[in-house]
């Protein structure tokens, strides 16, 4: 909860890349160095990795996530192709914690986040990596951190020029290719900063400022291939035949932005004001065009020619496009200092955070198609590349067979907001070696609103033809395949006929929600050492007050009725700690340590409103009165420091977690529904675990000899076992979205001006969204990633460097029960860049 990152001393380094103030009261050195993220990495009471921009730098990375994802511990979830969120200790970024110097890093999306509906995981992907020096990951959280964090959490720490001795500016053009449809990539960075003003004080410069923008566009295209199945299994039905299935073919126009800057006073060594902001996100324009054949499960039979396949009678199709238009974008505002007023150490900071999400647009078309189809085809063969045949009725790429039904649009404009005010104090109490006493109190106020609106128009027009309003060339080559899906449709038409229409848009109040979310909190701890054992101890606590708001149905007297909904809901917690370090020798480090933690309710759980599809069957509500996850943790490691900033680490933790919130799928009466209802929503169970081991193991081989000097290895490993009851009567079951294992191994060559680096990720299979069975719960299929990245340093001022990741081709991949049926499949090829930064 520092307002500014707290270093340790070390002169080395030399501006901009280090900077420091004489008497090493206030110090900021080296912080982009990977020898000083080691050094500070050792030297923690609580446990913790930090990866400096040295390091991320020889990765192929492009915004926070990837990069957070090389850490140990750390898993990568992606989103068309590019990672978003990011799992610590396998527990998914619903649990974690997340800051930018200290400031709380807000979710964009209010309605969705991976693995559930929380609507807290922070979506890494909006913080471009030249935005930051460094990024710590604590892995025991202490008393002066907020306590969100039963996985852990994260600190971006903003780039600085503090003490830097003159100007300088960094610059990075690039430029690529995306295999898989050969579309363009563009990259361009500018990092200007140094001192300004006379002499201060103590002889350096009073004042320093930091300035970067960063842009990345790409016009990725690829296809997916969805499918839904018959789960009721009834009539002899077979297990893997199909309800309906979507051939997708997706064109992204993502252009992620970044601007970032800092302005820094330090009229003496004692004394710090700082002024920094920072803008980051994206716009991403998308066209989605589909072909549905829906329909094939209500008459289906095994194919007599072909054992491994089924023929369906009575299918039909519609051609679709999605074609939507939003921009993602996180704001942070902070204003801060750091004074030393004799033996008392103050510092504080007041910062705005924001997080918007806006839908500008977001229309969808449909055009029926034949009917009545009888339609072969094959998904045992090879699961991932189904095969169909149309044997009767009309063609189903034929763009003549396709008539204009409706057309859709929505638009959302949601943002999540919170204030922040800190104070800290710390002072030396002298009853032991180093010891320190530190108190302080932090408040935040949060507001998150979610306002989607929508409107359809129901065409009524002279028949409108598709191949009278298609688009381009016709998709032949699906999935690579030689598919036909016939021609695309054309955006513009059709946008031209819906805001012809007269439609108007109007809240749905299903997905509407205003909530607040106020936090006190305030906090004691002591530190000191005793020989070799260094010792934290303290107490947080913090106290909660949210109302939940919404509109929507609501059961009053036994009826449904429609009207604003408001819950409040307050509640107060504790959270102690105690972490021990003993340095057995000087490179060997000994830690154990118990921390505490909570995970909030999500937004979408504690949602008012509730669905009812009567006609279905089906009940869909949130659960307002959803208590607070709590954990207790218990960690225990052993550190070896080598050469180099390298380290072998080994180390075990035991995540015990009170009230841990699952969804329920029970069936039920509900009134309004006739007969037995399927009734989804949130609720607290008695406990659930996660336990496991993580290893840590990084070395620049600089005894061998001649050119081999230059070879090394930067690898980790996570495992997680986890347990929970989702159903009742079922026994327990992994933790959703908690990954069991996961890796990080890299083989870099680094002499001289050369340095190459083949880096692989994998990460097992995780239960991805949980139904009313296990036969039908969705699963993320396991991910084994390949990437490459070299550079030459041509001159102490220019540096050339190529760039390729995925060459694995790794697919986004989710199946149903087991892996022989899949519902979702991403392939993405490899993607190619190459470009020159310069530094002077």
């Amino acid at each position: 909860m520092a307002a500014a990152p707290a270093w340790g001393a070390d002169t080395s380094g030399s501006a901009p890349d280090a900077a420091s103030v004489k008497g090493e009261t206030i110090v900021v050195t080296g912080q982009r160095l990977a020898k000083t993220a080691r050094a500070e990495q050792k030297k923690a009471m609580n446990i913790q990795n930090i990866q400096s921009a040295e390091t991320i730098a020889k990765y192929p990375d492009v915004n926070s996530a990837e990069a957070l994802s090389r850490m140990p511990g750390v898993s990568l979830s992606i989103d068309t192709a590019e990672g978003r969120y990011v799992n610590i200790r396998g527990l998914d970024g619903n649990f974690n914690g997340a800051t930018f110097g200290g400031v709380v890093l807000l979710n964009t999306s209010p309605s969705y986040t991976y693995f559930n509906a929380a609507g807290r995981a922070v979506e890494f992907d909006t913080v471009p990596i030249g935005a930051v020096d460094r990024m710590i990951v604590t892995k025991t959280g202490l008393p002066d951190h907020d306590a969100e964090g039963i996985g852990g959490s994260v600190e971006l720490s903003p780039r600085t020029a503090i003490g830097a001795k003159r100007l300088y500016a960094h610059v990075t053009l690039g430029g690529g290719i995306e295999t898989d449809q050969n579309t363009g990539l563009y990259r361009d960075e500018v990092v200007v900063g140094g001192p300004l003003g006379g002499t201060n004080a103590d002889g350096d410069a009073p004042f320093s400022f930091v300035l970067s923008q960063f842009l990345y566009n790409d016009k990725r295209s690829f296809d997916d291939l969805e499918s839904a199945y018959i789960n009721d299994q009834v009539n002899g039905t077979p297990d893997k035949a199909f309800d309906a299935l979507e051939l997708r073919r997706y064109n992204y126009n993502r252009k992620r932005f970044g601007y970032s800057g800092e302005f820094d006073f330090t009229p003496n060594s004692e004394n710090r004001i700082f002024l920094r902001a920072n803008v980051a996100g994206y716009n991403e324009r998308v066209l989605r065009n589909r072909l549905e054949i829906d329909g094939l499960g209500d008459s289906v039979v095994t194919d007599p020619s072909n054992a491994k396949g089924f023929i369906a009678t009575g299918a039909s199709t519609v051609k679709t496009l999605r074609d939507s238009d939003v921009k993602e974008q996180n704001v942070v505002l902070q204003l801060g200092g750091d004074h030393h007023l004799g033996t008392v150490h103050i510092d504080w900071f007041a910062a705005y955070s924001r997080a918007t999400y806006k839908k500008y647009t977001d229309y969808n078309t449909e055009f029926a198609g034949p009917s009545d189809l009888t339609i072969a085809y094959d998904n045992t063969t090879n699961p991932d590349y189904p095969v169909f045949k149309v044997l009767g009725g009309g063609s189903v790429t034929d763009p003549a067979n396709y008539a204009l039904d409706t057309i859709k649009n929505a638009t959302e404009n949601s943002r999540d907001r919170e204030w922040s005010y800190a104070l800290n104090a710390a002072t030396p109490l002298h009853l032991a070696a180093d010891d320190e006493l530190k108190i302080g109190g932090k408040l935040r106020y949060r507001e998150k609103i979610s306002a989607p609106y929508a409107g359809k128009y129901a065409y009524d027009g002279a028949t409108l033809l598709l191949s009278d309003a298609a688009s381009g060339s016709a998709v032949t080559n699906f999935y690579n395949t030689g598919t036909n899906i016939g021609p695309n449709i054309d955006t513009g038409q059709m946008t031209k006929l819906f805001n012809g229409s007269g439609t108007a848009l109007s809240l749905d109040t299903g997905s509407y929600f205003d909530d607040t979310e106020n936090i006190a909190a305030a906090y004691i701890q002591y530190r000191a050492s005793i020989g070799k054992l260094g010792i934290l101890t303290g107490v947080r606590y913090e106290h909660t007050k949210a109302i939940y708001r919404g509109i929507g149905d609501s059961i009053m007297n036994g009826a449904v009725q429609t009207g604003p909904l408001s819950t409040p809901h307050s509640y107060d917690n504790v959270f102690p700690t105690l972490q021990l370090r003993y340095q057995a020798m000087p490179n060997l480090i000994a830690r154990a340590t118990y921390s505490t933690g909570i995970a909030r309710p999500g937004f979408y759980q504690t949602l008012q409103a509730t669905s009812i599809d009567v006609g279905g069957g089906v009940v869909s509500t949130g659960n307002p009165d959803l208590k607070p996850m709590y954990g207790h943790s218990f960690d225990a490691s052993l550190e070896y420091y080598l050469p180099d900033s390298g380290i072998i680490s080994v180390g075990a933790f035991d995540k015990e977690i009170k009230s841990f919130i699952v969804t329920r799928a029970v069936r039920g009466s509900y009134p309004g529904i006739t007969g037995t209802a399927l009734i989804q929503t949130y609720e607290n169970v008695s406990g659930a675990y996660a336990r496991g081991i993580e290893a840590n193991f990084v070395d620049k081989f600089t005894g061998l000899p001649g050119l081999l000097g230059g070879l090394g290895i930067d690898a980790n490993l996570t495992y997680v076992s986890s347990a929970v009851a989702l159903r009742d009567g079922e026994g327990s079951v992994a933790m959703p979205g908690t990954i069991p294992w996961s890796w990080n191994a890299a083989v870099f060559y680094e002499r001289g001006p050369v340095q190459l680096r083949l880096s692989s990720q994998f990460e097992s299979t995780v239960l991805f969204g949980v139904s009313d069975s296990r036969a039908t719960d969705v699963f993320q299929d396991s991910r084994y990633t390949l990437d490459f990245n070299g550079s030459y340093d041509f001159s102490k001022n220019v540096q050339f460097y190529a760039n390729a990741k995925n060459l694995t081709n790794a697919p986004l991949r989710f199946y149903e029960g087991t892996p022989n049926r899949p519902i979702q499949r991403e392939f993405y090829d490899v993607t190619l860049e190459g470009g020159v930064k310069l530094r002077f």
